[in-house]
Order: C-alpha cells, then sequence, then structure tokens
C-alpha cells in the first residue's frame, strides 16, 4: 500500500467525510458526489496492490491495484476520501484505514470524521431515512438535534471500510458519527439514500448542497431497476 502527497496540506480544526462503496454503492456514492460538487482539490492517493489476480488485456497482463482519492474543500474545510471499491481482505482494511488516519493526523487536528453507508431493511416506505451511529456518546446530541434517529439496536455490527474507520478513528480520539441511510435493493446504485445522507450532513454541518444531480441519477436507472425481478427479502444489516 502506497500514499503518494500531492499537495502540501496543513489544517485544524477541519471535517473528514470518508466512505467507500458497499451495499448499494451508498458510501461511494455519497463521496464522490461530495468531492465533485464540492470541486474539492486533489492532494493525495493511496494503491493498494494486493489482489490475488492480474488484469488482463490483448495478451497483456499486469499488476491489478485500487486507487484512493483523497481531496480538499478548502472553502468548507473538509477532506473527503472516496474510491471504488474496498479491500476484500481484513488485513489491507485495517491498513488502508490507518494510511487514511495517518494522513489526517499529519494535517492537523480534525474536528470531526462522517463516515456513510447502506441500511437494508426489509420494507421501506417513502424516501429513505437516515440513522446514524457514533463513537462517543455525548455524539448522540448532534444527531439528536438534526432530527436522525439511531441504527436499531437489531444491528450488533457494521463491516468493512465503513464501520471500521468510524472505531479506529474512536482509538485516536477522533470524534466520528457514522450516517447510514436505509435501501431495500443490494445489487443496484441507491442514489436516493445517497441523497437522504448528504442531506442529513448538510443538516449538521451547516453546508449547502444542491442534491438533484442524485435524483437524476435515480431517475436514469429506475427504467433498469423496474425491469429487474422483485429482490428477494433479506434480513437488516449494514456494510
Amino acid at each position: 500500500m502506497k500514499l503518494t502527497l500531492t499537495k502540501e496540506l496543513h489544517a485544524d480544526d477541519y471535517l473528514v467525510f470518508a466512505s467507500l462503496p458497499d451495499m448499494g454503492r451508498v458510501g461511494g456514492l455519497v463521496s464522490s458526489f461530495l468531492a465533485q460538487h464540492l470541486k474539492c482539490e486533489p492532494v493525495a492517493e493511496i494503491v493498494a496492490s494486493d489482489k490475488p489476480w492480474v488484469a488482463y488485456s490483448d495478451g497483456v497482463v499486469k499488476s491489478a491495484s485500487d486507487a484512493y482519492k483523497i481531496s480538499y474543500d478548502k472553502t468548507h474545510k473538509l477532506l473527503v476520501f472516496t474510491g471504488e471499491s474496498q479491500p476484500q481482505d481484513p488485513g489491507q482494511l485495517y491498513a488502508l484505514c490507518n494510511a487514511l488516519l495517518d494522513l489526517v493526523g499529519k494535517i492537523g487536528r480534525p474536528r470531526r470524521l462522517y463516515g456513510a453507508g447502506g441500511y437494508l431493511r426489509e420494507q421501506l416506505t417513502g424516501a429513505p431515512r437516515v440513522c446514524g451511529v457514533v463513537n462517543r456518546p455525548e455524539l448522540k446530541k448532534e444527531l439528536e438535534r438534526a432530527g436522525i434517529d439511531l441504527v436499531g439496536n437489531e444491528i450488533s455490527s457494521i463491516t468493512w471500510f465503513n464501520g471500521v474507520v468510524l472505531g479506529l478513528a474512536a482509538e485516536r480520539g477522533i470524534d466520528a458519527i457514522g450516517l447510514f441511510g436505509e435501501i431495500a435493493e443490494t445489487t443496484v446504485p441507491q442514489p436516493l439514500a445517497a441523497k437522504s445522507i448528504i442531506s442529513a450532513f448538510s443538516r449538521l454541518e451547516r453546508i449547502p448542497l444542491d442534491t438533484k444531480p442524485l435524483d437524476q441519477q435515480y431517475e436514469s436507472i429506475l427504467e433498469d431497476i423496474q425491469k429487474k425481478k422483485e429482490p428477494g427479502k433479506f434480513g437488516p444489516g449494514i456494510g
């Protein structure tokens, strides 16, 4: 795993938003939207070459790798971490989380870290709700002020990057909040869940965000969703 800095950055009392694609690709949709909508400037890249395969094209093979982008919006003092996939090996997962948090510490003292992902529910009606988790009990009042319920007690673990990074942040004394949007389908991107999360983040941090592009994205895939057969029933979960 290799970290490459493209720009020196020093800041204190800044925000971090770090999430990767999960069920319904929700975490990836949220972080990529923030990076693009806020026109964040690239500051670093983490490349992980841990694949048990090589890429092949036209008779030639080459090593496969994943690139994770880190960018910064100086207007809102927001560092955004995003990527197209998650590590599939637990060791690489922890290495990625710690590489990000090491960089966060070198930049300066963050005020808060946010994560995001999908919250699988059996039945949904209306716009997807957002529920939250915190890595310090005192932060529950922040969710309450924004009208965000806690994730239900039917959940006992939050898996992979979008959960692990919150716990590792706590070990480093970094306050963190996880925002999880309800979804009923896991195999199709869920831009409306991402929209609900971004709206919740906007309320929490008072950052104006126009989520119309996510409505447009939803409309563009709605026809494909409708063509799919009714999804099977799943139990609740996050990850």
